[in-house]
């Protein structure tokens, strides 16, 4: 085999021209950077202007997006008075602008940083495998599978980086998911209070239209308890007059009694004269009355006496009563006794003449028997005969 020329040796690559936000800048232009946007941040913070479109565009710049056409931000911001007295711009306070952008800043500087080690990484593979191919005999399929397998790496960590964001977009789908059931939750427990509360309503609707019929009916009782207070205010009016009318009728009856008490007052002393002489009178009454009561307190005992004698009669009239009433009963059970002897006489007689019949018959079939039995027995006799001398 022919001995191979050294390869020539590979040229570098082009230098591209790298912009402030290129990740093959070096450490110095991105502290560069990092200087000027700190200090511009700062001149606006000085001058209390701060835009908010700059803002979310820094933002857009460090998560790795493209810039966008830059607003023209306003020469100053309304400012919104708070009660501390510090200076608000379109509702984000200084400090707040202040600690977002140095926020934003630091993820700018930590994917920067990552972005540049990658870019090291891959210059300090690449000059090794050029070093690798400047041999003389390079081994070329070496140098493929190095490159395979870094690609393979690289697509493991791009991998791994996809995991990565797949595991917090599940996270926060999760969390999301959790949210929307607790946010489900609240609704319907919201859902369930409004259909509480319209129960509610309705029944204190219901309550209210009761209490205005209440009202309704309360109202017309007062109108006709006030009618019927007036009536009952007329009629007292004309009882009133009645009752004065009255009044002086009775005050002239008064008057008339007033003379008619004089009149039976004078009767009265007459009547009490007239008393004292029937006083007299009843006390000789009196008198001739005890001697009465004497009289009859004696005629008293002696009729006690023989009403005595009158109970005694009585009582030995009445156990004589009782002794004829038993002998009475004891002559009706004897009369009844011979009734029912005489019946069973006469029974017994009967029966006695039934049994003599019985016994003239009984005789007259004993008598026909003993008759039929010797005719028989004679029959007999002759027949045993017969057969005594036929043998």
């Amino acid at each position: 085999m022919a001995a191979r020329s050294p390869p020539s040796p590979l040229p570098p690559p082009p230098a591209r021209q790298l912009g402030l936000w290129s990740p093959r800048v070096g450490r110095g232009a991105v502290a560069h950077a990092v200087r000027s946007e700190a200090s511009g941040l700062a001149s606006a913070v000085r001058e209390g202007v701060v835009d908010k479109n700059d803002i979310c565009w820094r933002g857009e710049e460090g998560s790795g997006g493209r810039r966008g056409p830059r607003r023209a931000a306003p020469a100053q911001a309304p400012l919104l008075s708070s009660p501390a007295g510090s200076k608000r711009l379109e509702g984000i306070s200084v400090e707040e602008a202040m600690v977002t952008r140095t926020q934003l800043l630091e993820e700018e500087l930590s994917s920067l940083k990552e972005e540049l080690a990658l870019c090291q990484a891959d210059k300090e593979f690449v000059w090794s495998l050029w070093k690798r191919l400047q041999v003389t005999n390079p081994d070329v399929t070496q140098a493929v599978s190095l490159v395979v397998e870094r690609e393979k790496q690289k697509s493991e960590a791009k991998d791994r980086k996809v995991l990565e964001i797949l595991r917090v977009k599940d996270a926060k789908i999760q969390e999301l998911e959790q949210s929307e059931t607790g946010l489900k939750k609240e609704i319907n427990d919201l859902v369930k209070r409004k259909i509480a509360v319209d129960e509610e309503n309705a029944f204190l609707r219901k309550e209210f239209s009761d209490l205005q019929k209440k009202f309704k009916d309360k109202s017309q009782e007062v109108k006709d308890t006030k009618e019927c207070v007036q009536n009952k205010e007329e009629q007292n009016r004309l009882v009133i007059k009645n009752l004065e009318e009255e009044n002086e009728k009775l005050s002239a009856r008064c008057a008339d009694l007033l003379n008619d008490l004089e009149k039976l007052r004078k009767e009265e002393a007459h009547w009490r004269r007239e008393k004292y002489s029937i006083d007299a009178k009843i006390k000789a009454f009196e008198d001739s009355l005890i001697e009465a009561k004497k009289e009859i307190e004696v005629s008293q005992s002696k009729y006690n006496a023989l009403s005595l004698q009158l109970n005694n009669k009585q009582t030995e009239l009445i156990q004589k009563d009782m002794d004829i009433t038993l002998v009475r009963k004891e002559l009706q059970e004897l009369q009844n006794l011979y009734k029912q002897n005489s019946v069973h006489t006469a029974q017994q007689a009967e029966l006695i003449q039934q049994l003599q019949v019985l016994n003239m018959d009984t005789q007259k079939v004993l008598r026909n028997q003993e008759d039929v039995h010797t005719a028989e027995s004679i029959s007999y006799q002759k027949v045993c005969f017969y057969s005594v001398i036929k043998m």
